[in-house]
């Protein structure tokens, strides 16, 4: 199990947190630092953790020591990583959904829950797909639809149980939380255009392949992105659109967008919110989750429209949430609280018709959704809806006859109405006029 993991970015970007001395530097070293202990020796050593006894030889040179059995205790000595033994660490598939596909050695393999993810692997995802990948502790990579990201490398050396970690996200996006790492350790990601040193922190990265767009949100620590000798940082709540022109300045991330009644039963035929517009924004990325932390994403929209509306959505409870996305492509903060809602699709297909005899008219419907449901008529002189004419509630029949109705205009509805979760919810038909002729 991954014990301490994950990050991404693109174009030569390496990303580090406040207080942590030259990060950048340290992770992009490819040598850890091993500090020589009482017993050791570079033989010894090379039989525990070396790739080969002829490594110590190489180990020798580059630290241009001259006994290798004579090293003082204390002494720190550089060991090129190619040249330790190591563990696989690995992610483990947490929830998924939709076309989803995972490619390791040339061959692809269909998702399970529960399934682990070593290096060399390439995870996918389809239109309205998403899949989240979880290890140990706080680390976690969400991708959502149309993303693809590879896993290049993911070991523990066994000299000093260091993490060392690298991402690829090569389209769309990765949402990371990273893990706090330990001196000696790095957690690299990136894109096609840049690569992200990371050390404890949470951040999104994004790439478009045709506007060739790297993009970097960092929603926790700072974060810095170097490309061709160029370097710029990003701190919490700040993130940076970089493109083959070369690195974009930091801007402040978009505050989360509020949805209107967010709480609300859904009960239509679409599940829908209106977002409150947003300064700055240009669109909006929704997502709906069975859970409250969003680890299992079922759907999601991104428009310009602050009308949202899924279809499709089943019977249950779930959360939604949204984010604003900015002219740059930059996207901003999800909402911190909980927005959970029910769905319980309940509702009437109704119609009226002339009853095959005289005076008398036929109110057919069928009740929409799924369990037990009652239904309830009213009818009323147009204009006048205190002055119901029909009023039947409870009923457990499909139609029902009105006859003896005076000539004019009448408008009417039907109710359907269930018991769901020890709530009623009553659900009335938009109201329809009737004309009665002489």
């Amino acid at each position: 199990m991954f014990k301490k993991m994950l990050g991404t970015s693109i174009v030569t970007a390496f990303v580090a947190v406040a207080g942590l001395v030259a990060p950048a530097a340290a992770q992009e070293d490819d040598a850890i630092q091993y500090r020589m202990k009482a017993g050791d020796t570079l033989y010894a050593l090379a039989n525990d953790y070396f790739v080969s006894e002829g490594a110590a030889l190489e180990v020798q040179r580059l630290n241009r020591i001259r006994n290798a059995r004579r090293i003082p205790v204390g002494a720190q000595i550089k060991v090129p990583r190619s040249l330790l033994r190591w563990d696989p660490v690995t992610l483990q598939i947490a929830a998924f959904a939709g076309s989803v596909s995972i490619e390791s050695g040339g061959t692809r393999q269909t998702p399970r829950a529960g399934q682990a993810i070593a290096r060399n692997t390439i995870v996918s995802t389809g239109a309205q797909s998403f899949i989240s990948l979880q290890g140990e502790g706080r680390t976690a990579l969400s991708l959502p639809s149309n993303s693809r990201v590879h896993i290049r490398r993911a070991r523990r050396y066994r000299i000093d149980n260091s993490l060392d970690v690298d991402l690829r996200v090569l389209r769309g996006r990765g949402e990371i939380t990273a893990p706090k790492l330990e001196e000696g350790e790095r957690f690299r990601t990136g894109t096609p255009l840049a690569v992200t040193a990371v050390r404890g922190t949470q951040f999104r990265v994004g790439y478009d392949e045709e506007r060739s767009l790297a993009l970097t949100e960092v929603t926790e620590g700072l974060v810095e992105i170097s490309a061709d000798g160029a370097a710029v940082s990003a701190p919490e709540g700040a993130g940076v659109a970089s493109n083959l022109g070369g690195l974009g300045r930091p801007e402040d991330l978009l505050r989360a967008p509020e949805i209107s009644d967010r709480s609300a039963t859904q009960t239509k035929e679409s599940v829908s919110f209106d977002v409150t517009p947003l300064d700055g924004a240009v669109a909006y990325r929704t997502q709906i989750a069975s859970d409250i932390t969003f680890t299992d994403v079922i759907d999601e929209l991104i428009s310009s429209d602050i009308a949202i509306e899924f279809s499709g959505i089943e019977d249950g409870r779930f959360s939604v949430r949204t984010r604003a996305i900015a002219q740059s492509g930059l996207e901003g903060f999800w909402q911190s609280e909980d927005a959970s809602f029910r769905r319980k699709r309940v509702g009437t297909s109704a119609g009226a018709e002339p009853a095959p005899f005289a005076d008398a008219y036929k109110f057919a419907w069928v009740p929409v959704g799924s369990g037990p449901s009652y239904t309830a008529f009213q009818m009323w002189p147009k204009g006048v809806p205190e002055a119901l004419i029909v009023d039947e509630v409870g009923l457990e029949i499909s139609g029902l006859y009105v006859s003896d109705v005076e000539p004019g205009v009448y408008t009417w509805r039907v109710a359907t109405w269930v018991i769901d979760e020890g709530e009623v919810i009553k659900v009335w038909s938009e109201p329809r006029d009737l004309t009665v002729s002489e």
